[in-house]
């Protein structure tokens, strides 16, 4: 069990890569946890224990929003992730709130692997869309992931998940992809696959033709504050 009350809370942001101009055309705002002595733990171990706690989730949530927010860089496009089950009560409309005042701002959900999860999703979707807040469905194809075709239909970006990547040398996965992005562009979506770590697989996602990219290859351009705060859970 860890003792959330000694972690510290900061962010890391990864570009989106154009993959043909390897321009950066935004970044993923993601959330970073630090012991008292600077050493970082796993954000999904954190995430696994607030997830007891809806409330406490839903604080450290927007904690975590707000700070990413304001140490995020200037004059880009910004996605940040949000858990579905980190969306109640008062928190709610903070968060909304929070999110309308930024200028360039888009919202990743998560359906998980149950339609309970799927169904979060979809509401959670509703007010974002309300609020004229552009949604991006998250980790699709990943083996833990559903499908929700709702979804793939009403959001702004499709963001497509590393384990497309193992599946290059199957024709089948791969013509899946490819409709996949095909459906994108003809309903105006854009697409975003992740994973990208080799000069190979940025070349198979030019050549399947989405419209950014982002891995760790390119490392070298993501940005960490220096800053950090104290979790707070109300």
């Amino acid at each position: 069990m860890i003792n959330l009350k000694t972690l510290s809370l900061s962010c890391e942001y990864q570009p989106f890569v154009d993959p043909q101009t390897l321009a950066i055309d935004g970044y993923e705002a993601l959330a970073r946890f630090y012991f008292s002595d600077g050493k970082a733990i796993a954000p999904n171990l954190v995430f696994e224990q607030l997830h007891v706690s809806s409330d406490m989730l839903a604080a450290i949530e927007y904690q975590a929003k707000v700070f990413q927010l304001a140490h995020a860089p200037r004059n880009q496009p910004i996605f940040i992730n949000v858990d579905p089950h980190a969306v109640n009560g008062s928190h709610t409309a903070k968060l909304l709130a929070l999110l309308s005042d930024y200028q360039q701002i888009t919202v990743e959900i998560i359906e998980n692997t149950c339609v309970s999860d799927a169904n979060l999703a979809n509401q959670l979707f509703a007010k974002f869309k309300e609020a004229n807040i552009n949604v991006a469905l998250d980790d699709i194809g990943a083996p833990h992931s559903m499908l929700s075709v709702e979804l793939m239909m009403n959001v702004d970006y499709l963001k497509f998940d590393r384990h497309w990547l193992t599946l290059i040398e199957q024709p089948q996965g791969i013509q899946l992809l490819i409709a996949l992005v095909d459906f994108a562009k003809r309903s105006g979506k854009r697409c975003i696959l992740e994973g990208i770590e080799t000069e190979a697989q940025l070349a198979f996602a030019k050549d399947i033709g989405v419209h950014l990219v982002q891995g760790f290859l390119f490392k070298s351009w993501f940005i960490r504050p220096t800053s950090t705060e104290a979790l707070r859970f109300s």
